[in-house]
């Protein structure tokens, strides 16, 4: 075989990597500037300079790195980010995803952590605590900086970047399972995984049922509300109720009744698209048997390898 062939082979086997770790180095680099902002709280922020910091390190964590991996990507990759507004017909499927995911969301939190889940504050990667004042100003502020904000920049990274960067080429149950993962550690608690998994899940199930990117930020923003302005009243209600069993068993009861409506308004979706002739925007002809080496390669190839040993370390330390 002639030199040049060998560099040929050798150059695309670094392209073919590249682009296996290119989604998991996004995430790396959001996962190590958010704990760089960790250690940027303790010593740079003060009551004085709180709100604007918890504004700029949030575009600072999520959007900085965001912009870079898309210029790397290409000038076509943001049209594959959808982009596309919310319709009227996205409407109860948003409202029953969003009562899923609090329902569902705040079960698995009493599981995990028991009921004084419900009076714990509203907060930020562990890190900004929400303080609700009561005025004006400072509800608009709640409601862009621990609502808004985040909704916006955890979905662009987590369902908008990085699933367009792999379902082309992985397929669409990979995708779903690198976004779920890496959106469940973002937040470098063990016992609030299974929570963030299951709503980076359901966040998934949105964007692919709507194909709209803003659906799975509505979806994300009411949830934040509810975090920050509806949970403190719902502790109320328990503590007036006295009784876990039947607080538990009315979540189940709110979690079942907006799963049956979400699954139903996602199955009107894809048969709308059906109807419509409208293809998948994802790859669908993997074969079986690659599958598992698929799924392998696309969650943990070495970028992802060393997400992982972050997360187990700063959820350690």
């Amino acid at each position: 075989m002639e030199y040049r062939d060998l560099r040929k082979i050798r150059q695309r086997r670094r392209r073919r990597l590249l682009e296996q770790n290119a989604p998991c180095l996004l995430i790396l680099s959001v996962y190590v500037l958010l704990l760089l902002s960790r250690l940027m709280d303790t010593e740079w922020v003060t009551p004085e300079n709180q709100y604007l910091s918890v504004i700029l390190m949030q575009i600072m964590i999520f959007l900085f790195p965001g912009l870079i991996f898309c210029k790397l990507q290409g000038s076509d990759f943001t049209s594959r980010l959808r982009l596309t507004g919310v319709g009227p017909s996205h409407v109860l499927l948003i409202l029953s995803a969003t009562l899923t995911l609090i329902a569902g969301s705040l079960l698995i939190g009493i599981q995990t952590g028991g009921m004084d889940t419900l009076a714990r504050d509203f907060t930020l990667y562990d890190t900004f605590s929400s303080q609700n004042e009561g005025t004006v100003g400072n509800v608009l502020y709640l409601l862009l900086a621990y609502a808004a904000l985040p909704a916006l920049c955890e979905e662009l990274v987590f369902r908008g970047m990085l699933c367009a960067a792999l379902e082309e080429r992985v397929g669409l149950l990979p995708t779903i399972l690198c976004s779920t993962l890496y959106f469940g550690m973002l937040h470098f608690q063990f016992r609030l995984l299974p929570m963030y998994l299951f709503a980076g899940f359901l966040l998934s199930m949105v964007l692919y049922a709507t194909r709209s990117l803003p659906a799975a930020m509505a979806v994300h923003f009411l949830n934040n509300v509810f975090g920050l302005f509806g949970r403190p009243a719902l502790s109320q209600f328990y503590l007036y109720t006295g009784s876990t069993q039947l607080f538990t068993f009315l979540l189940v009861c709110l979690m079942l009744v907006g799963g049956i409506f979400f699954c139903g308004e996602a199955g009107r979706c894809y048969r709308r698209y059906a109807e419509g002739g409208y293809p998948a925007p994802y790859r669908v002809d993997i074969p079986r048997e690659d599958r598992t080496s698929v799924l392998v390669r696309t969650l943990f190839p070495p970028a992802g390898i060393l997400c992982v040993v972050v997360y187990i370390l700063a959820s350690i330390f």
